[in-house]
């Protein structure tokens, strides 16, 4: 199947088709690995579109597939100090789901998992190499009703063991035995190239698993390497392809994604631009058809080109990330999710992408947003962004429509608009949410 435009009519939805590419080479590793350089800041930009009228998706949808990575059993890190912060971070955050490691030595977070659980908020466990299905049973009723998933093997082709493929299909086997057995579902093992997995070949699993992280270059990059029959290296419809490999025509899951904002670090963005292209990340990864997208991590652990990755620091003080993250997601925070069509004509500039959402009945949420390079990774100097024009017009005008947008803090400012047939507006880089009152 041919990849969809991101500004196609359509139902943008957990059962969106899968990206796929087609036709060329392999061996790639995926963004992130260090193995590919970079070669620009490409902004590959579609011209003017208009589109008509368009379906919805609901809120609670879109806001069930954000998570994000902790470490728990970390003791050294704010993770293991300051549990309480942690779990206050999370709660005010509004993610649902948590990917952590199991920790059969460490009972104590049993507790803590526990709360989370009561909370609503429930974990992807990574299992650990030779955990025995007697530990990982252990762990389970010290932790239920906490576990949603369990994941096998994180990365497992980077670790050293030369009968790493044998080991981790073996382990596929196990863990889905074991989350069947437990009512649990399992998505495949994350792995960190091209070449690994097609090593591990077709696996058992009720979703694919990527980590598909784009080397400081903004998500929605049309890709930055070599291409071959997965699609252009870098870019996000390569990154499905090539976890495609192991689990075929299954939901993707994105279990690790993000960006680190310390200068001096592997492929580093401003916090400013993190803001916009994680928050970018989870809409692309959306309109995408990506069920479930944890950004890495939530605290800053220091150390290595992943020390900065963190949505709040080793303080543990909010990023504007953070804070836009937050009210983006308490922005869609709703019971009522009753998802609809909004008869409109979206007429936008080069470059801008959309996704539409309906919080309640008659209540739409369109974020929009200009996909673009904010940041020269080579030069690590800022790339002007020139606002592009965006007109919404209607066939009746609605009862009211506001506009929501991020400061560079992250702070949410809403205006209300004047209502009319037609509105236009202007937008950048940031993430602007027009909702729609009908």
């Amino acid at each position: 199947m041919s990849v969809p435009s991101r500004l196609a009519v359509g139902l943008f939805s957990l059962s969106i088709v899968l990206l796929v590419a087609a036709c060329g080479g392999s061996g790639n590793s995926l963004p992130g690995s260090g193995s590919d350089s970079q070669v620009g800041s490409p902004n590959v930009a579609p011209q003017p579109t208009a589109i008509a009228s368009e379906s919805a998706a609901a809120v609670s949808a879109f806001v069930d597939s954000v998570g994000v990575n902790v470490h728990n059993g970390y003791g050294s890190t704010p993770y293991g100090e300051d549990p309480a912060r942690i779990s206050a971070l999370v709660k005010h955050l509004g993610v649902h789901h948590l990917r952590d490691g199991t920790y059969p030595d460490q009972t104590a977070l049993c507790t803590l998992d526990q709360q989370y659980a009561a909370a609503g908020v429930h974990f992807d466990f990574i299992v650990s190499p030779a955990e025995s299905n007697a530990q990982l049973s252990a762990w389970q009723s010290c932790s239920a009703p906490a576990a949603q998933t369990y994941e096998p093997y994180n990365e497992y082709d980077q670790s050293g063991d030369p009968n790493w493929v044998s080991v981790l299909q073996a382990a596929d086997r196990q863990v889905y035995a074991f989350s069947h057995g437990l009512g649990l579902t399992m998505p495949g093992p994350a792995l960190t190239s091209e070449a690994s997995y097609a090593a591990v070949g077709p696996v058992t699993a009720d979703a694919g698993n990527m980590h598909d992280y784009f080397g400081g270059y903004n998500p929605g990059n049309p890709g930055y390497g070599s291409t071959d029959k997965f699609g252009t290296y870098g870019s996000l419809a390569y990154n499905v392809a090539v976890a495609q490999q192991t689990t075929g025509t299954a939901p993707m899951w994105s279990t690790e994604t993000g960006y680190g904002d310390a200068p001096g670090t592997q492929a580093y963005v401003p916090a400013v631009t993190k803001m916009h292209y994680e928050m970018r990340t989870l809409l692309d990864h959306w309109n995408a058809g990506v069920a479930r997208t944890y950004l890495y991590e939530l605290v800053d652990e220091g150390g290595g080109s992943f020390g900065s990755y963190g949505l709040v620091n080793a303080k543990t003080t909010p990023k504007p990330v953070f804070v836009a993250i937050a009210a983006l997601l308490r922005n869609l925070s709703t019971k009522e999710s009753v998802p609809g069509t909004l008869h409109y004509t979206l007429t936008v500039g080069t470059a801008v992408e959309h996704t539409l959402l309906e919080k309640r009945t008659g209540s739409f949420v369109l974020a929009v947003w200009e996909e673009t390079s904010e940041w020269n990774t080579n030069t690590h100097q800022p790339i002007a962004v020139t606002p592009q024009p965006v007109t919404l017009t209607f066939p009746k005008a609605p009862h009211s429509i506001s506009l929501t947008t991020f400061a560079d803090s992250g702070t949410p400012a809403t205006q209300v608009l004047k209502t009319g047939t037609s509105v236009s507006l202007s937008v950048d880089g940031g993430v602007s949410l027009v909702n729609i009152s009908l």
